[in-house]
């Protein structure tokens, strides 16, 4: 339904195909295209800085979280975890044992996944060190006809992955934080049956309603509320990646940022009920 609408702001960023973002969940983004780090002002997308192939970052930024509590982005890149602070500043947070495939960040924890999946990690960090709490593997977590995992996102105690089945299709499975339990099974969201297509993005909604991007398959919203009944609808016709801004005064959604090939765009979501 957005393709009918026009977007309330446009930041042209050619040559995308899900680039790794994520924002402060107010008026700050950040986004890594082509080994650069842009960090933007919203809703006019005003670039605050841009930081160019950063020596001090070895290898491509996988993908991108933000944490609350330690009020910074943390960027995966190879096996290691990096945050960046609002004055610039980059660190080394912690490396790890594996290349780390996507990061995700609920009340104190992180999670990482790793491999495409091959295991997934919860971590408690503070500002001077990491501690390792749970870990569990692929085969503990998805079926075994499936293929791997891509991305994954958490909301208070739940934690959504796009999972990629043995037909190429996805699959969004939601699982407990804490236990790694599976809470809810998704169903086949069909694709082609092909190696073209690897773009699979989260973003939660609420607990039950999630949004994923599948390039230029569209951007389609999840909706697990009835058990019975799984929803999905189509958004919009290409979406490589999105996240939501909340309203700094009511907490309530305000606006989504949509990725495409070629550039950013915000949609007021004040006539819509998300």
């Amino acid at each position: 339904m957005l393709d009918n609408r026009q977007p309330i702001s446009t930041f042209i960023l050619p040559s995308m195909s899900s680039c790794p973002m994520a924002t402060d969940n107010y008026n700050n983004l950040l986004i890594y295209h082509h080994q650069t780090l842009i960090l933007f002002n919203l809703p006019k997308f005003e670039i605050i800085f841009s930081i160019s192939n950063t020596p001090f970052i070895e290898s491509p930024i996988s993908d991108i979280c933000f944490h609350s509590i330690l009020n910074c982005f943390l960027l995966s890149s190879s096996n290691t975890i990096y945050s960046l602070s609002s004055n610039r500043q980059i660190e080394i947070i912690h490396k790890f044992s594996n290349i780390i495939w996507s990061i995700t960040q609920t009340s104190k924890y992180i999670f990482i996944c790793y491999l495409f999946g091959f295991s997934i990690e919860q971590w408690e960090f503070n500002s001077n060190s990491g501690t390792l709490l749970n870990t569990w593997l692929k085969d503990n977590l998805i079926e075994s006809l499936d293929i791997g995992i891509n991305c994954i996102r958490a909301i208070n105690q739940y934690l959504g992955m796009t999972i990629k089945e043995n037909n190429f299709s996805w699959r969004i499975d939601i699982f407990d934080i804490l236990t790694m339990n599976k809470i809810r099974r998704g169903r086949t969201i069909q694709q082609e049956n092909s190696f073209r297509n690897w773009i699979g993005i989260l973003y939660p909604i609420d607990n039950y309603r999630w949004l994923f991007a599948d390039g230029d398959q569209g951007l389609f919203l999840i909706d697990q509320t009835d058990q019975q009944d799984y929803k999905q609808h189509n958004i919009k016709k290409i979406a490589c990646n999105m996240c939501l801004i909340h309203d700094i005064n009511s907490k309530t959604y305000s606006s989504i940022i949509i990725q495409s090939y070629e550039a950013l765009n915000l949609y007021n979501l004040q006539s819509f009920e998300v």
